[in-house]
C-alpha cells in the first residue's frame, strides 16, 4: 500500500478527524491547504461522488465537463471578476490574457446555456460536473475542511419560471438528504446567507460537531435552523429602553471611557442602555452601522445590505471626513450612511458624542438622528425564534452542502434566454447545488469514528474486509489467506490484505485504524482448526467460521450490512423530508 500509518498524527493537526485522516494514510499535505490524497483517501473520495452522481442523475442530471482554468471575460460579464478576487486564484497566459481557477462555476453554465438552450420546449434542465476547484483561503486548516484546491460536484438547473425553480429545488433538496444519509452524516438544512453567489434563498447542510467553523442556530420548539450569518429573531414588544423622555439630548463627560464595558461599570446601566455606532468604509462610501450595546454586528446581513461590498473598519481620514471621533463616535451629526439595526428599539439612549471624552444621554432614534433601518445583528443562544417565539439553540457546524436559489441573477447579466410560448424572449430561471468530496470524506470521519480509528459505513469504506495474515511467513497461512482473499473478491467483495511480515498487535491496530467494516483474521492456529476469525469493526466479539465455507459467509454479511445500511438511509432521507 502506498502510503503508511502514523502511531501520532503530526502537532498542527489539533482535530481527531484531521488527526485520522493523516493516521489513516488518507491524504498527505503537500503545502498549505494542498493535500495529496493517498490511494485509501482515493477510493473514499471515488465512492462518495458515485453516491452524488447516483442521486443527481436520479433526478434528471446529465453530467458534464468543462475547464479548470476559465477566461476573464465571463466573470466579468457577470461582475464577479473583482467581486471574487480576495478569494479567487487569477493569472495570465503568455499573451497576457486574464485566466480564473474559479471555486464555483455559475458564469460557464450561463455561458452554455445561452449558447444551447433557445426554447421553453428545451427546459427544464439539470446539468452538473465534478471539478477542481480553487480558492485562496486566508486560514487554511483543519484538514480537508477548508483547502486553496479541492473537488466539488457543482449542478446548476435552467427553467422557464421561479415555478420551475422551486419544483428543482425541492428535487436538489430531497436528493442532498439521501446523499448524506447514504453517506452516513446526519446534516442539517439550515437557511443560509447566499454571500458572493447572487440570488435570494439558500440552504447549507450543516453537519453538527465542535470541529465546526459555522456557529448556527435552532429552535428548541419548531423546525427553524440557520446559519448565523442569516439568523433573524423574535424582537421584544417593547424595548428595555422604552418611553419618550421629556427633555432633549445633553451631552456629558465621560474621560477615558470608550468601551461599553466601561461605560456600564461607570454610569450602572445595561449595555442596551447604549448605543454602539460602528464606522466603517465600503468601497468609496463611508457607513456607520447603530446597534444596541449588547449586540455585535453581523458582517454577512451588512454584506448584504451594501450589494455585496465588504466593509472594513474605518481609518482615520474616514473618521475625519465623517466627522467622528474613535472611542465615542456615535450616530447623532454623523456625516455618512447611517444604518440603524432593527433591534434598536424606541426608548432613549446614551451615545457618543463625537468628542473626545463625551457621551450624549437622553438620544431618541427618529429625533436626534435619522437612519435606514436594517436587520444587521448578530442572533444569539437563547433568543426567540422568529417563527414561533420558542428559544434558539447555538451549534457548531461542519457545512457538507449547499443549494441556491439564483433567479435571473447571472441570465439577465449574461443574456441567457429563451423563446417562450408565446413568442416573447425571457431570462433563464437558474439555480446552483454543491457539494465538496474532500470536505464530506473528513466529516463522515467526524460521525464514524472511535478511540481506535475510524469506522466507516460500508457505501463509502476504502475497503469492505481487511484479511490479516498471521504469520505471513508461514506458507501454509499464506497459501490460505491468499485462497480466501482470491475467493472474497470473485464474490464481490473489496479486500484490503495485509500480507506485511508484522506483529499481530500492529497488524489489528492498523486494521482498527484505518476502518473497513469487517476484519478477517488468517492464523496458524486457525489455520490448523480449519477456521476462520471475522470481526465486525464495530463489534467487540469476533466469531469462528468454517474455513470451507468463510468466503460465502462473510460475503454474505457484507451484502446483509450494505442492504442494512441503504434502507436506513433511505428511511432516514424519508423521514428528513417530510420534517423538511
Amino acid at each position: 500500500m502506498f502510503g503508511r500509518t502514523l502511531r501520532e498524527a503530526p502537532a498542527d493537526a489539533v482535530t481527531t478527524s484531521h488527526q485520522l485522516v493523516l493516521r489513516a494514510a488518507l491524504a498527505r499535505p503537500l503545502a498549505t491547504g494542498l493535500y495529496s490524497l493517498l490511494p485509501l483517501g482515493n477510493r473514499v473520495s471515488r465512492k462518495i461522488e458515485q453516491i452524488i452522481r447516483e442521486e443527481i442523475d436520479r433526478i434528471g442530471g446529465q453530467e458534464m465537463k468543462v475547464p479548470v482554468i476559465t477566461p476573464a471575460e465571463l466573470w466579468q460579464e457577470s461582475g464577479r471578476w473583482e467581486a471574487l478576487e480576495p478569494n479567487a486564484f487569477r493569472t495570465k497566459d503568455h499573451n497576457g490574457r486574464d485566466y480564473m481557477i474559479p471555486y464555483t462555476h455559475e458564469e460557464l453554465f450561463t455561458n452554455h446555456a445561452r449558447q444551447e438552450i433557445v426554447s421553453y420546449r428545451q427546459l427544464p434542465m439539470v446539468v452538473y460536473h465534478f471539478q477542481a476547484k480553487g480558492r485562496d483561503e486566508e486560514r487554511s486548516r483543519g484538514g480537508l475542511l477548508r483547502v486553496r484546491e479541492f473537488v466539488m460536484k457543482d449542478s446548476y438547473t435552467f427553467d422557464v419560471d421561479h415555478a420551475g425553480l422551486d419544483r428543482a429545488y425541492e428535487a436538489h433538496l430531497a436528493a442532498y438528504t439521501r446523499i448524506f444519509a447514504r453517506l452516513g452524516v446526519r446534516a442539517h438544512a439550515v437557511e443560509s446567507d447566499t454571500g458572493a453567489m447572487g440570488g435570494d434563498v439558500a440552504h447549507e447542510f450543516q453537519v453538527l460537531t465542535d470541529e465546526g467553523e459555522d456557529t448556527l442556530l435552532f429552535c428548541a420548539a419548531c423546525p427553524y435552523k440557520a446559519n448565523l450569518e442569516r439568523a433573524a429573531r423574535r424582537l421584544p414588544e417593547v424595548a428595555p429602553t422604552a418611553g419618550v423622555p421629556a427633555v432633549a439630548m445633553a451631552p456629558f463627560a465621560t474621560p477615558g471611557l470608550t468601551s461599553i464595558e466601561q461605560l456600564e461599570t461607570s454610569l450602572g446601566l445595561p449595555a442596551a442602555a447604549f448605543l454602539k455606532t460602528l464606522l466603517l468604509r465600503a468601497g468609496d462610501e463611508v457607513v456607520a452601522v447603530v446597534l444596541p450595546g449588547d449586540r455585535d454586528l453581523n458582517h454577512a446581513k451588512l454584506r448584504k445590505l451594501l450589494g455585496g461590498r465588504q466593509a472594513k473598519f474605518a481609518n482615520d481620514g474616514d473618521f475625519d471626513a465623517a466627522g467622528g471621533v474613535p472611542g465615542f463616535v456615535g450616530p447623532v451629526g454623523l456625516r455618512a450612511r447611517i444604518v440603524v439595526d432593527v433591534s434598536v428599539g424606541p426608548g432613549a439612549y446614551v451615545a457618543g458624542a463625537n468628542r473626545k471624552d463625551a457621551h450624549l444621554r437622553d438620544v431618541l432614534p427618529g429625533r436626534d438622528f435619522h437612519g435606514e433601518i436594517a436587520d444587521v445583528h448578530d442572533v444569539r443562544d437563547g433568543d426567540a425564534c422568529p417563527r414561533c417565539g420558542g428559544r434558539l439553540v447555538q451549534h457548531r457546524g461542519v457545512e457538507v452542502g449547499n443549494i441556491f436559489k439564483l433567479g435571473t441573477y447571472y441570465s439577465e447579466k449574461m443574456g441567457a434566454s429563451y423563446l417562450a410560448e408565446d413568442g416573447t424572449k425571457r431570462p433563464i430561471v437558474m439555480g446552483s447545488y454543491g457539494i465538496g468530496l474532500g470536505r464530506n470524506l473528513q466529516t463522515i470521519i467526524v460521525e464514524n469514528h472511535d478511540e481506535r480509528g475510524i469506522t466507516w459505513p460500508i457505501a463509502v469504506a476504502p475497503f469492505e474486509a481487511h484479511v490479516v495474515a498471521l504469520p505471513v511467513k508461514d506458507a501454509g497461512v499464506r497459501a490460505a489467506a491468499e485462497r480466501l482473499v482470491a475467493d472474497l473478491e470473485t464474490l464481490g467483495v473489496e479486500v484490503l490484505y495485509d500480507d506485511r511480515d508484522d506483529s499481530a498487535g500492529v497488524k489489528f491496530a492498523d486494521a482498527d485504524l484505518i476502518g473497513c467494516p469487517f476484519r478477517v483474521t488468517v492464523s496458524k492456529r486457525n489455520v490448523a482448526a480449519g477456521k476462520v476469525e471475522l470481526k465486525a469493526r464495530r463489534s467487540a466479539e469476533a466469531e469462528l467460521l468454517e474455513a470451507a465455507g468463510a468466503a460465502e459467509h462473510i460475503a454474505a454479511a457484507v451484502r446483509a450490512v450494505r442492504d442494512t445500511e441503504r434502507a436506513t438511509a433511505e428511511e432516514r432521507a424519508a423521514r428528513a423530508t417530510a420534517r423538511a
